[in-house]
């Protein structure tokens, strides 16, 4: 079966749930799921790569790795986190080049200074700055087929109407996605969806399903956190348990002892190795 261009599935799918991915085994777990874009953020990356927080530590070449990567195990048209290009309008030109040679299927572009998690209300770049960072992506990426997505913070430190009137001037600029990075008013959805011509894109909201999103205007949702929060929560109690207990005996039942252990290295594609070695005589 052939595989959807990001593009063709933003068009078609309402919405498109795009969760997010961070190294070899969340990828194999979100393949199994069946999903049918997946993300990969800078915040995922610092957090599960060098156990920091997201506040510009992260590279383009981080970036790349991650991609070249992770990108053949999804199997699926991956949407990359580009920071703000790494620099000006040549950084951007490059690291764009950079990420869709690595495999990505899109990358975006966000309008904030540094010291986006450090603070509440990000310190934003002017609009026109903002601007020449699309234009410079979309005139150096080799193909149509990678999108170059804007995305705005504004809505933090400026408001909303701010915001709007941002992602309408991305769009302006050639963008092929307009992603909203935070909340809008619903006077505010009103006013930025009819003018929209291209897929807006949202992070999942806590306590709000992508169908509510997607009923205000949303047409894709990054679930940027599943992977990372999910995989913390679990290690965090297991090695609690083995402080405390000095053992692991009273969460065995997680991974079935023997049972476990062989349906894992399913998990992992053994079952086709072993039928590859057989096919090649290295195994009976």
């Amino acid at each position: 079966m052939t595989k959807k261009s990001l593009r063709a599935l933003m068009a078609t799918e309402n919405p498109l749930i795009v969760p997010a991915v961070y190294d070899g085994i969340s990828a194999l777990a979100f393949k199994e799921s069946g999903f049918k874009a997946a993300y990969i953020g800078s915040y995922g990356t610092g957090a599960t790569k060098y156990g920091i927080p997201d506040i510009g530590y992260i590279s383009a070449e981080d970036m790349a790795d991650q991609v070249r990567r992770l990108a053949p195990v999804v199997d699926v048209p991956v949407i990359v986190d580009g920071e703000g290009g790494w620099g000006n309008p040549l950084h951007v030109a490059r690291s764009t080049r950079l990420l869709e040679r690595a495999g990505a299927a899109a990358l975006h572009l966000e309008d904030h200074a540094f010291g986006k998690h450090i603070t509440q209300k990000p310190s934003i770049i002017p609009v026109e700055d903002a601007v020449d960072k699309v234009k410079a992506a979309l005139d150096a990426r080799d193909s149509d087929d990678f999108l170059v997505i804007a995305r705005t913070d504004s809505q933090r430190s400026l408001g909303g109407a701010e915001a709007v009137e941002r992602l309408l001037a991305y769009q302006d600029a050639g963008a092929d996605a307009l992603f909203l990075a935070g909340t809008l008013s619903p006077e505010e959805w009103q006013a930025f969806v009819p003018e929209a011509r291209v897929p807006i894109i949202v992070v999942d909201n806590p306590a709000t399903s992508a169908a509510d999103l997607a009923e205000l205007g949303a047409g894709v949702v990054l679930y940027y956190a599943l992977a990372h929060f999910s995989a913390t929560a679990v290690l965090r109690a297991a090695y609690a348990t083995l402080a405390a207990e000095g053992s692991t005996v009273s969460i065995e039942e997680w991974w079935k002892g023997l049972e476990g252990l062989l349906a894992y290295d399913s998990f992992l594609g053994i079952d086709e190795v072993r039928a590859k070695a057989r096919q090649y005589g290295l195994i009976e």
